[in-house]
């Protein structure tokens, strides 16, 4: 009788040691993630000054009398690579100004750059859908910068995503 208790036990015991299972469940439908389809870009530029433009991968330039303007789609996430890749510098080093506009987050700032040209003004603006990054950005000559601040002002104050 000892032995039988012993044996009952024994298999109560190791009953609890056993591993649970695992089950995997399919569905009928392959399930695949679908990415944002990226917007298109609005602003308004000055007929009178706009030279033909010059498509790219990932963006377009506009040459403009005595400035240039660009437009790039980059892809969303690190916000301050964006900001790198279009400055060449990281945003603890400018002055970034950060707004809402609708559904985006927007992003302003403005830089300068030595070229084989002389100093250059730059300005962008980066609209954050969460899925994709919009850039506009504008250069032209330190020296002639004031010329074009109202019609920049105008420019970036219509960059718009649809």
């Amino acid at each position: 009788m000892k032995k039988g208790w012993l044996i009952l036990a024994l298999g109560l015991l190791l009953t609890g040691c056993s591993t649970a299972e695992t089950y995997e469940t399919l569905a009928d439908q392959v399930v695949v993630s679908v990415l944002a389809e990226p917007k298109q870009i609005q602003f308004s530029l000055p007929e009178e000054s706009v030279l033909p433009a010059m498509e790219t991968e990932n963006g377009t330039l506009y040459l403009c009398s005595g400035y240039d303007v660009s437009t790039q789609i980059l892809p969303g996430g690190d916000l301050d690579g964006t900001v790198r890749s279009v400055s060449g510098c990281g945003r603890e080093e400018l002055t970034v100004l950060e707004t809402a506009a609708g559904e985006c987050r927007r992003l302003d700032f403005v830089w300068t750059v030595n070229s084989d040209e002389g100093e250059q003004v730059c300005r962008a603006a980066i609209l954050d859908d969460g899925s994709y990054h919009y850039v506009l950005s504008a250069m032209t000559d330190a020296d002639t910068a004031r010329e074009y601040g109202e019609m920049w002002n105008g420019m970036f104050e219509s960059f718009t995503l649809s």
